[in-house]
Order: structure tokens, then C-alpha cells, then sequence
């Protein structure tokens, strides 16, 4: 007598990304509450579940949810209204400051559920973000909302506000715009560190994390209290770490040392600890990371949009190739403008392919593994999410084959990573629930909250006074 699932998706190429990176052309994966409890050949699954809600995938791609290991989710409503030709140094005295001292509770929220919307469209199930919320109990609900997996840090763990980065000397940073709803000194930055630990007393979609800003904005002492709350809690230590050549090159003089060998020294890198970026390293860094065992959060986007060289003198694909732990991020909605997990992925492989000079030098599966397993541990997650195995929650994307990008059936994986990526992503479901059913979203109401979300966004910018501008060619023409 077969046992009653609560789901099984049937007819699907099962690509598992467990230890064996087990593929099965016509697999199933049954699911009880939100618990993964077979995974096998189509009609093994169909003899041991009898299925009270049964999706067929008809042989397209089923993958474990895609999982965003770096992002800021509340930028979503001035998207795009950053200048091109507008230098980095610029934009936080320009935008971000002025955002921050204008942005309102209920456009944070409003940021999360479209950036929550945007991620599950694209195969995204979970993210982790930056501790750059103002309101986490507002992001907690629009995630909840949408029905997507979110890790929330405490609202900007710092304890020298402006920091020293791209390149800013300790005068000139004093003298830069306060953001008033953020922690002012190291007292107030302890005090708001780990208060969103309280979230992971249940066993939610909305997770708690430890994130501290990092880019020179923490002293040594904030850094080194921020790693025992989170090894007490038994979470990740979240970070920005040599994102750009100033601000790494600012960590070095106020070191003494290389920035990564200095947090080595600390204590503060293990395997339970992600950076994110950690575009510039020399070769002892190199070897710190793979000592320790620390996540690297790899946002390629993020510095080809701002033209840091990571893709050129980066070492993650080295990293990985010697056994580092990578994942994926995309960052935010002005730093690679999409949250599109499989743009990071393609970028990562061809990238690195490019800078290597080597066809061979990262391959599909390689990027494929960085936003799953290598980001289930990076938001640690990884006995949880990250595979299609038995015990795991039931995170699912389910691609269509009626797309051109997939036919003819060759090389699924490669057809998914190079050809199709997001635009087959069919069904969603998170947790054992569908929250996107053939590209409609069960919960959500998207055209209602596209107008919400537009209206909002011209609110905050009328009270930011900035207007979105055209850019300036670069070359005119004759």
C-alpha cells in the first residue's frame, strides 16, 4: 500500500545537485508538509506516494531553488536612477544618504514584495540580506507574503558610520550626511546587534542572521563582538569585504596588513561566515580564505557595472577550482540592477572563461553548484536547502520545455545555464507550497502591486528631489 504525499512532481529532469550530482531524465520528488521525502526514478516515486496534489513537469527541468547569497532589498523603488557616468564616490552623498533619510516603512515593504516577486520569477527561493533594511519587520512581511525565503540582519551594524571607503580619509567622512535611523555609535550598534536572531525561535520562511556592513564602517572590537553573537546563535556572520581598490586599500593602511589576513588573526573567518564581493586579494588572502574555510558571496555584476576589474583580477574562480567556497548575489537594484541569479551565474563561467583564457576554466554545473549548495552553506542553510535530497525543505523550481532556448533536449544543464536560464521557470514552490503555478503567483496580485510600487517610487524620489536623467553618449556622432 502506497503512503500519501502532499505533493509529488512527476515527469521532471531531475537535477538533484546532491554529493553525486545525481540527474534523472524522468524523476519525481515527493514532498509531506514542506519536507522533501523521496527523490527517484518517475515511476519508483509514483509506486511509494500516492499524491494528493500532483504536478507534472513534462520532462522539463526540476532543480532545487536558486539562493541569493548577497543582496540589499530595499532599493528596489529608485532602480535604474543612478546615472552611468555617475562616479561611486558620488552616489551615497547623492542617492543612498538621501534615500535612507527619506524611505518610509511602507516602501520598504513595497521594495521586499517586488524584489521577492522579481527573485521568484527567477528560480530564487531564499536570500540573504545585506543588514541594510531599515524596517525588518516590514521586509519580514513582504516576504512572508510572496511566499519567499529570506535571512534578515540587524538594520546597519556599524560603529563608524561613514566609514573609509573608496577611498574617504576619517575628515572627510565626518563630513558626510548622517543617516539618522541608523546606529550612531558603537553602544547603539551592540545594543541592535542579533535583534533579529528572535525570528529563528520558530521555524518560519523569515530567518534571522548577523550581518555587520563592513567596508570600514566596524572597528575591530564591533567585528570581534558581531562573530560571538553569531557563533553563540549558530548562524552566519554576514560582511562587504574589498569590494572596490579604495576601500580595500583603506582596510590595508588601517590594518597594517592585508584586510583578510588581519580578520584571519581576529578569529573572525570559519566556514560560518560569508563576505561578500572579496574582489581583490593578494596571494596571502588567497590562502586565508582556503585555510579557513570561509563563503564568499561572488556578485560579478556588482563590479563589471562599476568597472572594479574583478572579473579580470579577481581570484574566485581560482578559489573555487582549489576548493574555496563560492556562491552567487546580485547585490541590489542600482549595483546590477537584476536579480536574476542565472545573469550571475552565466557572468561567473563566461567571465572567468574570459580572464582564464580557457573554455574549460569554470563550466555550467560549476556556476549551477555557487547558487545552490555553495549558497546554502554561505546563508547556513545547508542542512536544509541547497539539493533535492530526502530530509530537505521543498524548495522546487520547475522549468517549461515550451520555450525555444530549450529545444532541441540535448545537455539540460547546459541548455538551462547558456540558453534558456530564468525565462523557462514555469512553477515555484517554496517550502512544499506553490507560490508561482505555470508564471501566475498564487498569493500575489503583481499588476496591483506594480502600481503600487510605481506610485511609491515617484513619491520617494518627488521627496528626495531627484529626477531620473538621461545619460550622456559617450561618443557623438558626426
Amino acid at each position: 500500500m502506497s503512503a500519501v504525499a502532499d505533493l509529488v512532481v512527476r515527469h521532471g529532469h531531475v537535477i538533484t545537485m546532491d554529493d553525486d550530482r545525481t540527474q534523472i531524465e524522468d524523476g519525481a520528488v515527493a514532498v509531506v508538509g514542506d519536507t522533501i521525502v523521496a527523490v527517484g526514478a518517475d515511476r519508483d516515486v509514483a509506486a511509494q506516494y500516492t499524491a494528493t496534489t500532483e504536478i507534472d513537469a513534462g520532462g522539463g527541468p526540476v532543480h532545487p531553488g536558486l539562493i541569493e547569497a548577497h543582496l540589499h532589498a530595499s532599493y528596489q523603488l529608485f532602480r535604474g536612477a543612478l546615472p552611468d557616468q555617475m562616479p561611486e564616490d558620488e552616489t551615497f552623498d547623492s542617492f543612498e544618504s538621501v534615500f535612507y533619510n527619506q524611505v518610509r516603512d511602507e516602501d520598504e515593504y513595497l521594495s521586499v514584495a517586488l524584489a521577492g516577486v522579481e527573485m521568484i520569477r527567477n528560480g530564487t527561493t531564499c536570500f540573504l540580506e545585506a543588514g541594510t533594511i531599515l524596517a525588518p519587520d516590514s521586509a519580514a512581511a513582504a516576504a512572508e507574503h510572496v511566499g519567499i525565503r529570506a535571512l534578515l540582519g540587524d538594520t546597519f551594524i556599524w560603529d563608524q558610520p561613514h566609514g573609509f571607503a573608496m577611498g574617504t580619509t576619517e575628515d572627510q567622512a565626518h563630513r558626510r550626511p548622517v543617516l539618522a535611523r541608523t546606529p550612531q555609535s558603537r553602544d547603539e550598534a551592540l545594543a541592535g546587534l542579533g535583534t533579529q536572531l528572535s525570528r529563528n525561535d520558530r521555524d518560519g520562511l523569515v530567518r534571522g542572521h548577523v550581518a555587520v556592513l563592513g567596508l570600514g564602517t566596524a572597528s575591530e572590537q564591533l567585528l570581534v563582538e558581531a562573530k560571538r553573537v553569531a557563533s553563540a546563535a549558530g548562524v552566519v556572520l554576514n560582511m562587504h569585504q574589498s569590494y572596490s581598490p579604495a576601500d580595500t586599500a583603506a582596510d590595508r593602511v588601517r590594518f597594517g596588513t592585508d584586510p583578510l589576513v588581519r580578520l584571519h588573526e581576529l578569529g573572525l573567518l570559519d566556514g560560518a561566515v560569508t563576505l561578500a564581493h572579496v574582489n581583490h586579494l593578494t596571494d596571502a588572502e588567497v590562502e586565508v580564505v582556503l585555510d579557513s574555510g570561509v563563503n564568499i558571496a561572488w556578485a560579478p555584476a556588482a563590479s563589471m557595472m562599476w568597472g572594479h576589474g574583478s572579473t579580470l583580477h579577481g581570484r574566485h574562480a581560482e578559489l573555487w577550482r582549489r576548493g574555496g567556497h563560492l556562491a552567487l548575489g546580485s547585490d541590489s537594484p542600482n549595483w546590477s540592477n537584476s536579480l536574476d541569479l542565472f545573469r550571475q551565474i552565466m557572468l561567473a563561467v563566461f567571465g572567468a572563461r574570459e580572464a582564464h583564457r580557457s573554455r574549460t576554466y569554470l563550466t555550467a554545473e560549476d556556476g549551477l553548484y555557487m547558487a545552490t549548495r555553495g549558497a546554502a552553506r554561505a546563508v547556513g542553510m545547508a542542512d536544509r536547502i541547497g539539493s533535492l535530497e530526502v530530509g530537505k525543505k521543498a524548495d522546487i523550481v520547475i522549468h517549461t520545455l515550451d520555450r525555444p532556448e530549450l529545444v532541441p533536449t540535448t545537455d539540460m544543464t547546459r541548455n538551462l545555464i547558456y540558453a534558456s536560464g530564468a525565462k523557462s521557470v514555469d512553477t515555484v514552490i517554496v517550502g512544499g507550497t506553490v507560490v508561482l503555478e505555470h508564471g501566475a503567483f498564487r498569493r500575489v496580485a503583481e499588476r496591483e502591486l506594480y502600481r503600487e510600487v510605481r506610485a511609491a517610487s515617484r513619491a520617494l524620489l518627488r521627496r528626495m528631489d531627484r529626477t531620473v536623467t538621461p545619460n550622456t553618449p559617450t561618443r557623438r556622432s558626426r
